[in-house]
């Protein structure tokens, strides 16, 4: 299909649903690859581009990532989300307009399939992560993480310590705590121990990009903090022993795709 004849089609498709609400309303959205609307300089009106059934590889709240080959862009919307999930496993057009503050990112307009649209419109409130190039790494030690089990006398050695991390598993699971209550949590899995990550101290934009790691099976690199060791009530040694579980820690940095996401304090 040619653009010239995409752009055209759209143009129908955004006309045949407003004239229902009580007017025609055109809107060219010309019709690209995420890297063309990100990259190429191509010319739209308004900024607006129509695009294939882009990847979502996580998505929270009212911001997403979409992959294009080694390429990953921003897109945002009102609910988000949820609105993904109405189109998951199947072919739709993004209609998406190109903004520039405070970052370059797409703000989702609908998604189109066939004769039906999900209006999605402009997000109220959407946090991106925090990228860096440079990051001090200076304060973050280096150890052999793969000594480190879930006894006493190994978790006193990380006792109030930031370390470096690398290759670490990444998952978001169900587990029980020591009082048999289900919990969410995401976990970071090494040889011989398994640490919860504290989700009061991981903010949004943090967030989406451990939802990234995991929907695509990427391993987690950054810095942690393990600020203390773990009360008795609440991880028992008889806990730890099944489990494995050595406590709660704090994430400090991530590594993602050439850059350095630190928590916002």
């Amino acid at each position: 299909m040619s653009k010239l004849f995409s752009t055209i089609l759209i143009i129908a498709l955004i006309s045949g649903v407003f004239a229902g609400c009580g007017g025609k309303v055109e809107e060219n959205y010309q019709m690209v690859t995420l890297r063309e609307a990100g990259h190429a300089g191509i010319t739209s009106p308004g900024y607006k581009f129509g695009i294939d059934s882009p990847e979502f590889i996580a998505v929270k709240g009212n911001i997403g990532m979409v992959r294009e080959g080694n390429l990953i862009e921003f897109f945002t919307g009102e609910d988000l989300e949820n609105k993904v999930k109405m189109v998951e496993g199947k072919k739709f057009v993004a209609g998406v307009i190109k903004s520039f503050t405070p970052r370059v990112h797409f703000s989702v307009d609908f998604f189109a399939m066939g004769s039906d649209t999900i209006r999605i419109g402009e997000a109220g409130y959407a946090e991106f992560p925090t990228l860096l190039r440079g990051f001090d790494e200076g304060n973050f030690e280096e150890i052999d993480i793969a000594l480190v089990d879930h006894s006493t006398r190994m978790l006193k050695n990380i006792y109030d310590t930031q370390f470096k991390i690398e290759d670490a598993k990444l998952s978001w699971e169900e587990i029980q705590d020591a009082k048999g209550e289900t919990i969410w949590a995401y976990m970071l899995t090494f040889p011989k121990v398994r640490f919860i990550v504290d989700m009061d101290e991981l903010d949004p934009g943090m967030e989406l990009l451990l939802v990234a790691l995991i929907n695509e099976n990427l391993l987690l690199t950054g810095g942690i903090s393990y600020g203390g060791m773990p009360s008795a009530s609440e991880f028992p040694r008889s806990y730890r022993n099944n489990t494995k579980i050595g406590g709660v820690v704090k994430l400090e940095y991530v590594k993602y795709a050439g850059d350095i996401c630190p928590i916002i304090q």
